[in-house]
């Protein structure tokens, strides 16, 4: 097809980037999963193998399962197996720790203070959501192997930028990758890498973003 001239053409003359290989491929398989872009997702894991290692690649693709819901991602975990075949088992957390190993990460990623407060002024009718957080989003999978936490904020942070209206779950986790030390200019190389597949609407969006957190604290 004419398009794959161009789109490629876009990619391969206009984009330049300083992004490294791992970062690039962990960052855009989760992308390709929250445009639901199945066939794209196939080719560039097969190309990424090449690149990361086949644990921390399936991590990647684990780690958009709390955010974009099991329905979405379940065809991509298939073509995930059917491409990397069996790894061993990630998990570093049971029923019993799950929970506060959760509630850890969350401290630090966003601050106990902040956690805390976000918990308290929760209605009691919803603060199972803020349960369900800690013990599934943060200790089933924060707290899994092979990706540490800054990355897999980094994946997290291409999971929703490509996925659409979610400026403040999106806005947390600029802040929480910043924090640990992924920088304003990661962040962007991040973007300009995945503007073919995001489209210039969630790019610039996401661009904007940043660059509203960034100036906000260099006000400070």
């Amino acid at each position: 097809m004419e398009i794959d001239y161009i789109v490629n053409n876009f990619i391969e003359n206009d984009i330049k980037t300083n992004i490294d290989e791992r970062s690039k491929y962990l960052t855009l398989l989760p992308a390709l999963i929250s445009t639901n872009s199945k066939e794209i997702f196939k080719d560039k894991l097969m190309e990424a193998v090449i690149y990361v290692d086949k644990e921390s690649l399936k991590e990647a693709v684990y780690q958009t399962v709390p955010y974009l819901g099991f329905g979405k991602v379940y065809p991509f975990l298939v073509i995930t197996e059917e491409v990397l075949g069996k790894t061993e088992d990630a998990s570093t957390t049971n029923n019993d720790n799950r929970y506060s190993k959760g509630l850890e990460t969350q401290y630090n990623l966003f601050g106990k203070e902040n956690i805390d407060k976000s918990r308290n002024n929760e209605n009691d009718d919803f603060k199972f959501i803020w349960d369900y957080l800690a013990s599934y989003c943060f200790g089933d999978f924060y707290t899994r192997k092979y990706l540490s936490n800054k990355e897999r904020e980094l994946v997290t942070f291409a999971t929703l930028a490509s996925f659409g209206d979610v400026v403040p779950q999106l806005s947390s986790h600029i802040y929480a990758n910043l924090a640990l030390g992924n920088s304003k200019e990661l962040l962007v190389e991040v973007v300009k890498n995945l503007v073919p597949y995001l489209g210039f609407p969630r790019s610039l969006n996401t661009i904007n973003l940043i660059k509203n957190i960034t100036e906000k604290g260099e006000d400070k």
